[in-house]
C-alpha cells in the first residue's frame, strides 16, 4: 500500500468534514489562479441529497492560487479539506496523496482548470451507480474548450456512437486511447483503495486507472454533457512528448505493466501499441545520432510484430534507420550494383 502520510503536514486550517461522505471530489491545482474559482463554484453549486467532501491539493503555486484555496477552505470548512504545499511535490504525488485521502463511497477527480456545467452532475452519477451495482464507474460527455491560440471551436469528446459500456479492451484500440474527460468520471472507491506500485512510475495516470477499474466491471456512459475540459497552453503537447526517449520508455513501461496486470489477456491488442512506441523511440531526440540504438529499437519492435515481407523490412529501414544522406548513398550504391550485374 502506498503511503503518502508525510504530506499530511501541508494541511491548512481546521476542516470539519462530514463523517460519512457519499462522494469525495479530489481537486488538484497548480498555477490556476485564473481558473480555480470557476471550478470551485461549479462544485459548491451542486444540488445533492447526500454529504460530500472536497479534498484539495495545492502544489506550491507561485501565483495567487494558494491564497484563493485558503479563502475557500476558510469559508467552507464543513466541505473542504485543503493541503497547501510549502514545497512542490509534483503532480503525481499531489494527486495520489489527495486521492488516497478521499473517504467517500465514490470519487471524482477534477483538475482545477476544468469545471462542471450541470448542477445535477454529482446526483445523476450517484443515482446511476447506486442503481447499477455491476459497473465499476461511470462517465459522461464533456465539452473541450481550446485555449491554446488555435482559435478552434469547442467540440464534444464523445460522439453519438459512444459505447454504453466500456470494457478493458476498449482502451487498447490504439495508443493514447482517450475518450473520457477526467472530471466526467465517478468511480467506486473500493476498487481503487490500493493501487499497484508500478502505477506510481507511470506518467499517465488515467489509462492505467481506468484499466484497473474496467477489470472490476464495465465503465458505463451517461449521455449527458456535464463538464468542460480546458485545453490550454499549460499542458505539454503529445507532439513534444514523443520526441523524448524518457516519455516513450515510460509509455513502454506502462503498457508492459498493464499487460502483466491483466494477465496477458489482451496481449494481441497491446503488441501493436508497444511496437509503435519502439518505432517512435528510433526517431526521438536522444537516438537521432546513434545508429546502433536505432537498430536495437527496430529489433525490439520486430520481436513483437515481425515485418510481413522483405519490402516492408526495406521500407522500415528506409523510414526509421537511414538518414536522408545515408539513404541517398545507399540507393546510389544499390543502383550501381544493379547496373554492374544486370539486376532489374
Amino acid at each position: 500500500m502506498m503511503n503518502f502520510s508525510q504530506f499530511n503536514k501541508h494541511i491548512f486550517g481546521n476542516p470539519l468534514l462530514p463523517k460519512k461522505p457519499k462522494v469525495s471530489i479530489c481537486v488538484i491545482t497548480y498555477q490556476h489562479e485564473d481558473y480555480f474559482e470557476k471550478c470551485m463554484e461549479s462544485i459548491l453549486q451542486q444540488k445533492v441529497n447526500f454529504d460530500y467532501e472536497i479534498i484539495i491539493g495545492e502544489d506550491h503555486s507561485t501565483d495567487q492560487t494558494p491564497n484563493i484555496v485558503k479563502k475557500y477552505a476558510e469559508l467552507f470548512p464543513e466541505k473542504i479539506k485543503a493541503y497547501v504545499r510549502t514545497e512542490n511535490i509534483g503532480a503525481k504525488f499531489n494527486f495520489l496523496h489527495c486521492f488516497f485521502d478521499c473517504r467517500g463511497e465514490y470519487i471524482v477527480h477534477i483538475e482545477a482548470d476544468d469545471y462542471f456545467t450541470d448542477d445535477n452532475k454529482l446526483q445523476t452519477q450517484v443515482d446511476f451507480l447506486d442503481d447499477n451495482l455491476n459497473v465499476s464507474a461511470c462517465f459522461h460527455n464533456a465539452q473541450i474548450i481550446f485555449e491554446d491560440d488555435t482559435n478552434r471551436e469547442a467540440v464534444f469528446i464523445n460522439s453519438k456512437n459512444q459505447k454504453v459500456l466500456t470494457e478493458t479492451k476498449d482502451f487498447f484500440v490504439e495508443k493514447e486511447t482517450w475518450f473520457m474527460a477526467t472530471a466526467s468520471v465517478m468511480m467506486r472507491r473500493k476498487y481503487v483503495e490500493s493501487l499497484p506500485e508500478w502505477f506510481l512510475e507511470c506518467k499517465s495516470g488515467d489509462i492505467p486507472l481506468y484499466v484497473i477499474l474496467a477489470e472490476k466491471g464495465p465503465i458505463a456512459y451517461i449521455n449527458k454533457i456535464m463538464s468542460v475540459y480546458r485545453k490550454n497552453l499549460n499542458g505539454q503537447s503529445y507532439t513534444d512528448n514523443i520526441q523524448s526517449l524518457n516519455f516513450i520508455n515510460n509509455r513502454i513501461y506502462m503498457y508492459s505493466k498493464v499487460n502483466e496486470y491483466t494477465q496477458y489477456k489482451y496481449v494481441n491488442l497491446l503488441k501493436p501499441i508497444l511496437t509503435e512506441y519502439y518505432l517512435l523511440a528510433i526517431s526521438c531526440r536522444e537516438n537521432k545520432s546513434y545508429l546502433i540504438k536505432k537498430i536495437i529499437y527496430l529489433l525490439k519492435a520486430y520481436w513483437l510484430t515481425p515485418p510481413i515481407n522483405k519490402k516492408a523490412l526495406f521500407l522500415d529501414v528506409k523510414t526509421h534507420i537511414l538518414s536522408a544522406k545515408t539513404l541517398n548513398q545507399y540507393l546510389n550504391f544499390r543502383s550501381y550494383l544493379n547496373r554492374l550485374f544486370g539486376i532489374r
